[in-house]
């Protein structure tokens, strides 16, 4: 199948994180019943959707440096233009990912 980040839907903004440096401004989103749970979303204001995950319902978000944040258990490096899409993920499992771990 052919997956693409650019339709998925936004959903509820649930809030904004400012990387350490101000460089970028990550906003998150959660999708209310998309499929038949809650499913979280995350944009890099004025760029792309780089984090799609299902369920997902309380997203947390924790800056690494100032181009690699942590997304639930998902750790992307923006400065190679890494994002997460659950479709594409060979190792997906269906449960909410640790939240509590990354904060």
């Amino acid at each position: 199948m052919l997956f693409s980040l650019k339709n998925v839907p936004k959903g509820s903004l649930v809030q904004s994180i400012e990387s350490p440096d101000g460089s970028y401004t990550l906003n998150t989103y959660v999708s209310r019943n998309t499929l038949s749970l809650d499913a979280a979303g995350g944009e890099l204001v004025n760029k792309k959707t780089i984090y799609w995950n299902y369920p997902d319902s309380s997203r947390a978000v924790k800056w690494i440096n100032h181009n690699t944040v942590k997304i639930g258990n998902q750790t992307l490096h923006l400065d190679t233009d890494e994002t997460y899409d659950w479709r594409r993920d060979d190792q997906w499992i269906r449960e909410e990912p640790p939240q509590a771990s990354v904060r």
